[in-house]
């Protein structure tokens, strides 16, 4: 599912939908969330119930959107998140741009540091390849510490330390898992495998005779 924006670029504002004049200032999002937005470039009417109608932005301009720290916008010189890439679809009062917005950013997550919210002052604006920026509209995101950053520990009780299981290719397979849930130790067809750092894979250590002579030789790497 998508975040549905509507853009009032004549009055330079971001509205909740057709029907509603009423102007958005903040949006609250989560840190390291992908957020798939929908963006709709509306015209104000003088038509009480439906004071919108979708348009297109005029051929030859793109949107452009992009945000730094409220706090130090005028100086940074780099976003921290940000998204020149909106993939236009219908046409007319159908037409929509589609794009992720990224907040996973390394430059974002370092920002954030240890506070629980970050403001950031967020841009969209129409880029005119040949006067620059116009109908520039801002509007505050503020994003919320996550709870799920991605290298949590969970408590042992919820992992078996030593874990049956069937592969992708339909092997039985046991593996050894600490308490924060990662692998520590596999084995499958009768081999060990030994994890090496700077692939990310699991190789099995096996073996094959020379002259007579049993010799260890590693597999091919295999993802867990």
């Amino acid at each position: 599912m998508s975040m549905a924006i509507y853009w009032d670029l004549q009055n330079q504002k971001l509205v909740p939908s057709l029907n509603s004049e009423a102007a958005i200032t903040r949006y609250d999002f989560v840190l390291r969330d992908t957020l798939p937005v929908v963006l709709r470039v509306v015209n104000w009417q003088a038509v009480n119930n439906v004071p919108y109608v979708v348009t297109a932005i005029d051929a030859g301009k793109s949107i452009k959107f992009g945000a730094k720290a409220s706090a130090s916008y005028a100086t940074d010189t780099e976003f921290l998140f940000s998204q020149a890439t909106w993939t236009a679809a219908g046409s007319g009062t159908t037409t929509t741009y589609s794009a992720n917005i990224p907040l996973n950013t390394a430059a974002l997550i370092a920002k954030m540091g240890t506070a629980t919210s970050l403001d950031c002052k967020a841009e969209f604006t129409i880029l005119n390849a040949t006067n620059g920026n116009e109908l520039s509209t801002q509007v505050t995101f503020r994003i919320i510490r996550d709870v799920i950053s991605g290298d949590e520990g969970v408590p042992s009780s919820e992992y078996d330390v030593i874990a049956q299981y069937i592969d992708d290719s339909g092997v039985a397979s046991v593996r050894l898992v600490n308490s924060d849930g990662v692998a520590v130790g596999l084995f499958k067809n009768g081999a060990p495998y030994v994890f090496i750092l700077s692939t990310g894979l699991w190789y099995p250590l096996t073996g094959t005779i020379q002259d007579g002579i049993p010799v260890p030789a590693f597999g091919a790497g295999e993802a867990i």
